[in-house]
């Protein structure tokens, strides 16, 4: 089972990686045209909205109750899972069409709070509902893709729900390219996520067939259904949980709103650092969770702490390097990317420090996604629900404080602290429930891992100093030759480095071998 855990995690892991890096080319379609002016700004809100919501029921509230009830089903029987997921799957979908029907009918109040700035400029403002209004129905498609995405990620078949992203960016870039010809270029981008939307879901339906799931049209839904109430009552917590963490994000654009061009900076920022937390976050957190599922239901508990530390250790031997080689090349990053059409030098010094801030809190960010299955496999969610609250109130106080002598740098900083006061709280209530036995190691662990990283970035400076023309040439080639010698030459000293103080060793590859 640890065997096949690990590699449902590679394949997870690549096919989030193919989504960022056709994430990363909608982004770049969106920063050449647009740079970070006033349209780039409505564009990027248009795009959250959607996904807003969709991380707070689909990705977040919706599987972290879902699947472990489903799992429950499936040992009892095919049947009785295939009944309670359509159930859930009707009261979803009626659900959805009533909250995206609100959120039409006050989409100007609502715009009011998620960027507040925009206000200021009344044809911004009214360029963004009209845009969040056409993108808003696109959440009814990716939510009921997740829920099929839940029913298949519980039986171990992971690969489509992590294709599922890939026709997003896809159908994005395709479709906006296609349209543009016909209405304006921003209005072109939102259509296309709807056709996206349209695509996943039809995707996901033909996906979950083939592996013999299917939605059946229950004869009704009874709210007091033990099931549905037991669902419902895990739910309520949940979404507060979900929905807080991700409010934290849209708090954030809030204030960033107030800031001119803000917005697009911290959104082209997030995307870089969405490589790593995606690949090593996302893609562990989404088998973790059915895992311990199983693992707790049959109280092997030997093996739940075995998969959780390693985990840990693996997602730590990962990202601190990551955190370390991205704050020493972030303007580097940044300038071969994005530094083309409309996108000035100016925007790269802004984003490159965005992406430092949010880079200090990547290991955080990363954790987090880990620790959360522990608390949603043990059918605790309101834990989680605590937690983020107190992160949210953390983060908007340092995001405001911050805001005002460092501006957008301000705003990453800010949820990269409020990110490791997240990770310590879920820590500290982990224990106190004993969900987690931390090994003896995981101290002088950690810290073999952070002098490594440091080690990194003391050889990325010093090459860099002797490099710097080749980074900055006007050969586009010679740039990326720069920084893929300089990211390999860091990588080979990280690894000999962690090889001397026995990290390797000892730990992961013996978490590798386990996990």
């Amino acid at each position: 089972m640890t065997k096949s855990l690990f590699n449902s995690g590679m394949v997870v892991a690549f096919y989030t990686l193919l989504s960022r890096i056709l994430g990363l080319c909608r982004e770049l379609f969106i920063a050449t045209m647009f740079g970070s002016g006033p349209i780039a700004d409505s564009v990027n809100v248009a795009f959250k909205l959607p996904n807003l919501f969709r991380r707070i029921f689909a990705e977040g509230a919706l599987s972290s109750v879902f699947v472990p009830i489903f799992n429950r089903k499936m040992i009892e029987s095919d049947d009785a899972a295939e009944k309670f997921a359509s159930k859930i799957f009707y009261l979803l979908l009626l659900t959805l069409i009533i909250l995206v029907g609100v959120t039409q009918l006050l989409m100007q109040f609502l715009m009011l709070i998620i960027a507040p700035g925009f206000h200021l400029e009344p044809e911004k403002f009214t360029t963004t509902v009209l845009l969040c209004r056409i993108t808003m129905p696109y959440l009814i498609c990716i939510s009921l893709a997740a829920l099929l995405g839940g029913m298949l990620n519980s039986i171990s078949k992971f690969a489509a729900f992590a294709f599922v992203p890939v026709v997003l960016n896809v159908v994005v870039i395709v479709g906006s390219k296609s349209l543009e010809h016909y209405i304006a270029p921003e209005k072109a981008i939102a259509y296309s996520v709807i056709l996206a939307g349209i695509m996943q879901i039809c995707f996901m339906w033909i996906a979950a067939r083939r592996n013999h799931l299917r939605i059946r049209l229950p004869q009704r839904i009874n709210i007091y259904d033990h099931d549905i109430k037991l669902f419902l009552i895990l739910m309520i917590p949940a979404t507060i949980s979900s929905g807080t963490a991700q409010i934290n994000l849209f708090i954030s654009q809030s204030i960033a709103s107030f800031i001119p061009g803000a917005v697009s900076i911290l959104s082209y920022a997030e995307r870089i650092y969405q490589f790593p937390l995606s690949i090593i976050g996302i893609a562990f957190g989404t088998i973790l969770l059915p895992t311990l599922s199983r693992l707790y239901k049959i109280g092997d508990m030997k093996q739940v702490f075995l998969t959780q530390n390693n985990a840990i250790k693996f997602a730590l031997f990962l990202s601190v390097p990551c955190s370390a080689g991205i704050i020493v090349l972030s303007h580097q990053i940044i300038h071969i990317i994005y530094e083309h059409g409309a996108f000035t030098s100016t925007d790269t010094i802004k984003t490159a420090e965005a992406l430092a801030g949010f880079a200090i809190g990547l290991p955080a960010f990363i954790l987090t996604k880990i620790f959360m299955p522990i608390f949603y496999a043990n059918q605790d969610t309101k834990t989680p629900m605590k937690i983020t609250i107190y992160a949210l109130t953390v983060n908007t106080l340092l995001n405001i404080a911050l805001m005002i002598p460092f501006e957008h740098v301000g705003i990453a900083l800010g949820s990269s602290i409020a990110a490791w006061y997240n990770v310590w709280l879920l820590v500290r209530y982990a224990k106190q429930h004993g969900y987690l036995c931390r090994e003896n190691d995981i101290g002088s662990y950690t810290l073999k891992i952070c002098i490594s990283s440091l080690i990194l970035s003391v050889v990325i400076l010093f090459l860099g100093y002797y490099i710097k023309d080749y980074h900055y040439s006007t050969s586009i080639m010679t740039q990326i030759l720069a920084l893929g010698v300089t990211i390999i030459i860091g990588i080979v000293t990280y690894v000999i480095s962690a090889f001397c103080f026995g990290v390797i060793d000892k730990n992961i590859i013996r978490a590798v071998r386990k996990i």
